[in-house]
């Protein structure tokens, strides 16, 4: 049967979806950091590094950070913004509904920190759903203040490939990106077929609702609706390229690809809530 579970992972609090299917996901409180998805066949669809540091006030490297009220450092806020290195906790949960789905919320905690960092009143959610051996996750977020405010949002979404050299990226053919390498220097470029082994940091604008991802674990489906960007990354193999908390053949492992809001930033004004969403299919 379906259900959800307290548990710990690397010593954090977490909660661990298991759907009817036999598909599990588990998500951290710190930061509401979807760690680990595997299929009904019990295959990881995510890649999380080992050298990561599950720590208090640390991001993980892996899986699915959240990325909020701020994209990278296109803002004055700390890279990425805060929600990924924030407590959350479980604000509501179905163990199953009607349609066979699982799935909880977790509410980001509005603590001392943020209030210095980002002085307006909110409300953000996400919500990881379970069922037909996809994964959706939800962002929400909601203004309780009596002034409008703008933020950026993205899924980083690291999803495992078995090998860097097998990934294929479909859908994204007829829209260009931003290369935001150090090589591309920001230029706006047409779409061309991903190199592996060298960096990629791509922002598609505006990008298609629906994209494929095909490597050695085979066809992964993607889908977004709220969201009007999608991100491509992977630090290839330069060693100057290589986050600390990566091991140094890890980018071989996965790809990021990440439903996101950059371009054109969420304007929300008093009382409104905006959302968006990421469903994955698990690879087949």
């Amino acid at each position: 049967m379906p259900h959800l579970e307290n548990c710990l992972f690397h010593g954090l609090p977490a909660v661990r979806l298991c759907a009817k299917d036999g598909a599990t996901a588990t998500i951290t409180l710190h930061g509401a950091h979807v760690v680990s998805w595997k299929s009904r066949q019990g295959v990881e669809q995510l890649y999380l590094s080992p050298n990561t540091r599950f720590e208090s006030g640390q991001a993980i490297r892996g899986g699915v950070p959240i990325v909020f009220p701020q994209f990278n450092t296109r803002g004055v806020l700390p890279r990425h913004g805060f929600a990924r290195t924030c407590r959350w906790a479980i604000e509501d949960d179905v163990a199953a509904s009607g349609e066979g789905a699982c799935r909880v919320t977790l509410a980001l905690q509005n603590h001392k920190v943020i209030k210095a960092l980002w002085p307006y009143a909110f409300g953000c959610t996400l919500t990881v759903a379970l069922q037909d051996d996809c994964l959706a996750m939800t962002l929400a977020v909601s203004n309780h203040g009596s002034e409008a405010f703008s933020f950026q949002a993205a899924l980083h979404t690291y999803l495992a490939i078995g090998a860097i050299e097998s990934v294929h990226l479909t859908g994204l053919e007829a829209s260009d990106f931003e290369d935001t390498t150090a090589a591309g220097g920001n230029a706006i470029k047409r779409h061309t077929a991903l190199q592996p082994f060298e960096a990629i940091d791509r922002i598609y604008f505006n990008a298609p609702g629906q994209i494929q991802l095909q490597s050695a674990l085979g066809q992964v489906d993607l889908l977004h609706t709220g969201f009007n960007d999608v991100v491509v990354w992977n630090p290839g193999g330069a060693a100057a390229a290589c986050p600390p908390d990566l091991p140094r053949d890890g980018f071989r492992h996965f790809l990021c690809v990440e439903a996101a809001r950059i371009g054109q930033p969420v304007e929300l004004a008093p009382t409104q809530v905006w959302s968006g969403t990421q469903t994955i299919r698990a690879a087949r």
